[in-house]
């Protein structure tokens, strides 16, 4: 079965959109949603809450699609992954093209395995970026190979950081202190992972899961 891991918060028009549009794409497919909803009051952390999706989702699930809401899947092969495989290669909203080669955002698949031996996401990317880079490098850190496969994707409009907003500025300091430091993998990840549960629901394949990290 396969999980599919959403990170949310503050994006009901997109949510009312991505859920109805991917349970009529994958009718066929073995899956469950888990929506995990960060509480206000801190900055969004997308790789926080991919950690704690996959911590709840593993006990069901042989594998997880960390999936951002505001991408739709019009063509994508969502099966099991042999290796941590990109989906999002082909995404509207980068006109079709990855935005960078290394781009490995948007939505992405692990088995459970894989992501527990890179130590998934790291934990203190605060606000946008640079938490999917830093996880591709902890895949070769860890001397696991990615693949990619050609996924087609709309995508729904929303607001960007810009590029000199403070934390993204941190986030990029962050990640080239992990590029350019030690090659060890890092402690700091689904090892170091805490967060509270405030309040969870399930309807159907959809699991919502509030969260204070």
């Amino acid at each position: 079965m396969m999980g599919i891991i959403v990170p949310y918060r503050n994006r009901e028009e997109h949510l009312s959109k991505f859920l109805p549009h991917v349970e009529k794409f994958l009718k066929d497919a073995d899956y469950q949603i888990f929506i995990i909803e960060q509480t206000q009051g801190k900055p969004f952390n997308r790789g926080k809450l991919l950690n704690i999706g996959f911590s709840i989702a593993k006990a069901s699930c042989s594998y997880v699609c960390f999936h951002d809401v505001d991408m739709l899947p019009l063509k994508a092969d969502y099966s099991f992954p042999e290796t941590p495989t990109h989906l999002a290669t082909a995404v509207e909203q980068f006109n079709f093209e990855m935005p960078y080669p290394t781009y490995f955002g948007g939505v992405t698949l692990f088995s459970i395995q894989d992501f527990e031996s890179v130590n998934g996401y790291a934990n203190e990317y605060w606000g946008w970026g640079a938490e999917d880079d830093d996880l591709q490098f902890r895949c070769k850190i860890a001397g696991i190979s990615i693949d990619s496969r050609k996924g087609f994707f709309t995508s729904l409009s929303h607001e960007k950081a810009t590029e000199n907003d403070p934390l993204v500025l941190a986030n990029q300091d962050k990640l080239e202190e992990i590029l350019y430091g030690p090659t060890e993998l890092p402690e700091e990840g689904l090892k170091t992972l805490e967060y509270t549960v405030i309040a969870n629901s399930s309807d159907g394949k959809v699991h919502t899961y509030k969260v204070q990290i």
